[in-house]
């Protein structure tokens, strides 16, 4: 499925704030632990160890999907590298080739991680369509967001969120209330769900761009 211009921005933008903490241009698997001790480091207890468990192993799944992804190109060969670490490397087309072994070692490029979510997306209708790991994803987000536990994201939390996740989010409120439909609709799971499916596949600007601190 080939993304339009948009949707490819939202992806490069997940890729940025999200998982490429060393802002080297690639994701490793020490991005993938470090996303895990921002949440510890912002999140004042609010995810239990179970919680962060189950993140690890939804980001090992992750991992694996991208690993995957580059294996099933038929165009480039994979071969072991001397210092048992990895690379994969995009082409033009969205392939990759990969220098693979069995540990984390390797760096995924944003083609790479492009490719992936295009060959999601193309089958996905709804939130029940999205990679196992995703879904498991969701609520260990959300509950990131709601400090305080109680199933709502306030105007504070949401706040706090952007700051802690340094979002460039001009004005809070006016994107808590493209969030909440003007105080009609309560920013609860079933809420969050709907935005990050719609931010993860809506081809043009709607209220799923809330979290990314932006406004339709």
């Amino acid at each position: 499925m080939e993304l339009n211009t948009f949707q490819k921005q939202k992806i490069k933008f997940t890729f940025d704030f999200f998982l490429d903490y060393n802002k080297d241009g690639a994701i490793q698997w020490d991005d993938f632990q470090e996303m895990i001790k921002r949440y510890k480091d912002v999140n004042k207890g609010s995810l239990s160890d179970a919680d962060y468990k189950l993140m690890l192993a939804s980001l090992e799944d992750e991992w694996k999907d991208l690993k995957a992804l580059a294996h099933a190109n038929e165009d480039h060969p994979v071969h072991a590298n001397e210092d048992h670490g990895a690379r994969v490397y995009a082409n033009e087309d969205h392939g990759a080739r990969v220098h693979a072994n069995e540990d984390h070692g390797a760096s995924v490029s944003f083609d790479a991680y492009l490719a992936m979510w295009e060959k999601t997306l193309a089958t996905c209708k709804s939130v029940s369509d999205l990679p196992t790991w995703c879904q498991k994803m969701i609520p260990i987000l959300f509950k990131g967001m709601d400090v305080s536990g109680d199933g709502i994201v306030d105007l504070e939390e949401f706040g706090n969120y952007c700051k802690n996740f340094q979002l460039d989010c001009e004005d809070v409120p006016a994107v808590y209330d493209v969030i909440t439909d003007g105080g009609k609709v309560t920013f609860d799971m079933n809420r969050y769900k709907e935005l990050y499916f719609r931010l993860l596949t809506s081809p043009s600007a709607d209220a799923g761009n809330a979290l990314m601190g932006k406004k339709p």
